[in-house]
């Protein structure tokens, strides 16, 4: 199935024309989103003009055959990396002109709708590039073995931190983080926080002694004032032992980070290790997590993803 007959589907009307003297300079300048307005006889080799309508608006764009592939077959074909950066370049184009109605004070639903469709590609193919092909069950995926070692997936420090990443989306507290096995990223403090605690029986025989007729509290434990203080009950029987810890302070441990610095030391160990940064490194591993760790458990709290231009800005 072509290209151009979805884009036909989606009420895209596709006119073989020419474009003027700009859109000839925007096509050798790479560009990959170009807005024409004037009337054609010839597309450029490699391109395809697209009319989208809105509202009885007329849209045309040039657009490369190729990038109109990945977008219309979102998935499709072998080669993710060439996928990943044709769509990665054709948003950075979008959001160009978005930014520029924006100063104008204006907006464009084909414009928006542009950089939707490119962002839904974009996140297919991260997950092609993540996962290898199989006829198993979809919700547990296997993971290519290449692209785990090329992020450094499979390192513990990158690992912890990614783990990490997915408790702070999902809001995980002092007592659920216990289960992320993320100590190293922790951060201890002590809070003001009355607590009573029943006393084990080995805590009572330690800190007591028998007084001829009850239990006493031993005197390096009556510290009044202090962090932690004791209450017993004083019976005449020495198979009694009931009693409780009162505590006034406590050290918990929390993750007091930004996601944007857990992803930054990432980087940091990465590079400490000679390992060059893809362009993509970034969004495949928040890709990455949000099917691990938090699509699962709440598809709402999942890592914002899109095409990383920052390279080309």
């Amino acid at each position: 199935m072509s290209a151009e007959y979805n884009y036909r589907r989606k009420k895209k009307l596709v006119i073989r024309r020419t474009p003027d003297d700009e859109a000839l300079k925007q096509v050798k300048k790479g560009k990959k989103f170009i807005i024409v307005n004037n009337e054609f006889t010839a597309v450029p080799p490699g391109f395809m003009l697209i009319d989208m309508k809105y509202k009885g608006d007329s849209f045309k764009t040039l657009v490369p055959q190729n990038l109109l592939y990945y977008l219309a077959n979102p998935g499709e074909g072998n080669d993710f990396d060439d996928a990943l950066d044709e769509i990665t370049d054709f948003y950075s184009n979008v959001e160009d002109y978005e930014d520029e109605l924006l100063d104008e004070g204006k907006s464009s639903v084909q414009g928006v709708e542009w950089a939707v469709s490119a962002r839904s590609a974009y996140e297919t193919y991260l997950i092609n590039k993540l996962t290898k092909a199989s006829k198993k069950d979809v919700d547990i995926p296997e993971w290519n073995v290449e692209t785990m070692n090329e992020l450094d997936l499979n390192d513990p420090y990158v690992a912890e931190r990614a783990r990490a990443i997915a408790a702070l989306m999902l809001g995980k507290t002092a007592e659920e983080l216990k289960g992320y096995s993320i100590e190293s990223v922790l951060k201890h403090i002590t809070i003001n926080e009355r607590k009573e605690v029943p006393l084990t029986k080995e805590e009572f025989d330690k800190i007591t002694c028998w007084a001829g007729s009850h239990y006493e509290i031993k005197d390096e434990y009556r510290r009044k004032g202090g962090d932690v203080e004791y209450d017993i009950d004083r019976r005449h029987d020495t198979n009694h032992k009931v009693g409780k810890k009162i505590v006034h302070k406590q050290e918990i441990k929390v993750l007091d980070s930004k996601i944007e610095e857990l992803e930054k030391e990432i980087e940091q160990h990465r590079k400490k290790k000679g390992k060059k940064i893809g362009k993509h490194d970034k969004m495949l591993m928040r890709q990455y997590v949000n099917v691990t760790y938090i699509a699962k458990e709440n598809p709402q709290k999942q890592l914002n993803i899109k095409p990383n231009t920052e390279e080309e800005k």
